[in-house]
């Protein structure tokens, strides 16, 4: 087994926990590479480019919160390898170890005794380029000042216009996430649906939809001054109108090592009951 490690340096101060990692996988003989964003605060033989370390890693601890999650997911883009995410957040939804159960979590990944969570992402295809995404994709205005107009077609069929301040497509994970912001609905990460929702419509009756997540969404931008904004970074703007984003289901799956038996419900009552610091 060859570990991979990446850390959020905003969370993890001065490498220290990776550090701890790293002491935990050499008195294990477990090898391991480390990503070069640490190399000025970890001064290690292994530090390595992060998709070098993808391709010759088989499991890879990622230190952080939810956002860092999200960004090993997204820098893997379709080598996507099993993740062991280290909360150094809040409650997190995706990370399942907190540092001071590394040591456990090394030896029951050595055992085998562990299982792998899959959850499914996004593919975002525009003129320019394709992205991946597990939470959300969304095109929305560069800015507040004007409302957007936003054309949606489902599988060929013309479903809604929308007036807002954008429109965004959610994966079951994200719906924990911006869409439930959005007063849309939360799946279970099992589910196989999409939900396509708008921020803070100008209308009546516009309300979150669940389609199947075999649908093709077709997101036609109807105003100017638009943003395409993927897992919470910006990733293009348009200054005319006419853009089109195409958004289906990913032919590959983020995979997130799971060591217990956490219900998914259990952590939903905790992250929607806490009030902050």
């Amino acid at each position: 087994m060859v570990v991979g490690i990446y850390t959020n340096l905003n969370k993890d101060i001065d490498g220290v926990a990776a550090k701890q990692l790293i002491n935990i996988l050499v008195k294990k003989n477990v090898d391991y590479y480390i990503c070069s964003n640490s190399i000025e605060l970890i001064k290690d033989s292994n530090n390595i480019a992060f998709d070098k370390l993808v391709d010759l890693s088989d499991v890879i601890f990622a230190f952080g919160g939810d956002g860092t999650m999200l960004k090993v997911v997204s820098l893997s883009n379709e080598n996507q390898k099993p993740i062991v995410g280290v909360n150094l957040g809040k409650i997190g939804f995706l990370t399942d170890v907190a540092v001071d159960q590394m040591e456990k979590a090394v030896d029951l990944l050595i055992k085998g005794n562990y299982k792998i969570e899959k959850r499914q992402l996004l593919k975002v295809k525009t003129n320019q380029s394709s992205y991946y995404s597990l939470n959300e994709a969304v095109l929305q205005t560069v800015s507040g000042e004007h409302i957007s107009v936003v054309s949606i077609n489902i599988d060929d069929s013309y479903a809604t216009t929308v007036r807002s301040d954008g429109v965004m497509v959610s994966t079951p994970t994200g719906s924990t996430a911006y869409s439930l912001a959005c007063n849309g609905p939360i799946l279970s990460p099992n589910v196989k649906a999409f939900i396509v929702n708008s921020i803070c419509p100008h209308s009546l009756h516009s309300v979150p939809m669940v389609i199947s997540d075999e649908s093709e969404v077709r997101l036609k931008s109807l105003s100017k001054n638009m943003k395409l904004v993927v897992d919470g970074k910006i990733k293009e703007i348009y200054q005319n109108d006419n853009e089109e984003i195409i958004i289906t289901k990913a032919k590959h799956q983020a995979l997130f090592i799971r060591f217990g038996n956490e219900n998914f419900y259990q952590k939903l009552l905790q992250k929607l009951s806490y009030w902050g610091d």
